[in-house]
């Protein structure tokens, strides 16, 4: 497991998602540029939500099983709150982030730590490969 402290601000954004890239490219090998691209995304998604919604510390962990080359990602902050799974309308400039999550990750959740805040996690699995 590959853990990173970000800063409180949004700018560790980027940087964490360019973290958990080279992370994932670290790793076996395997992967394809979808499965990049969605970790990426989902990467962005729920290290914005906790820096903008959370409270800090801030930190990224990123795991993978190198027997399934599925990937486990955690995102822990400060605030004992759980997201919100939100239904948004097509006008909304934002509030889509744990919707993203929930749609392409293959599991997801929150884990409360009380007065330490919490962990929201994702996991994804690689694609089937063609035929």
């Amino acid at each position: 497991m590959a853990r990173l402290e970000l800063d409180a601000g949004l700018s560790s954004v980027g940087a964490a998602r360019h973290w958990a890239a080279d992370e994932f490219l670290r790793g076996d090998g395997r992967g394809d540029d979808h499965e990049l691209a969605v970790l990426e995304l989902l990467v962005t998604e729920t290290v914005s939500n906790a820096l903008r919604h959370g409270r800090g510390p801030v930190s990224l962990e990123l795991s993978r099983d190198l027997a399934t080359g599925g990937v486990h990602v955690a995102v822990h902050d400060g605030e004992p709150s759980a997201p919100v799974l939100r239904d948004v309308d097509d006008h909304a400039t934002g509030g889509r982030g744990i919707a993203l999550v929930d749609q392409l990750a293959q599991s997801w959740g929150t884990d409360l730590q009380g007065a330490e805040g919490k962990t929201v996690w994702f996991d994804l699995v690689p694609l089937p490969a063609a035929a």
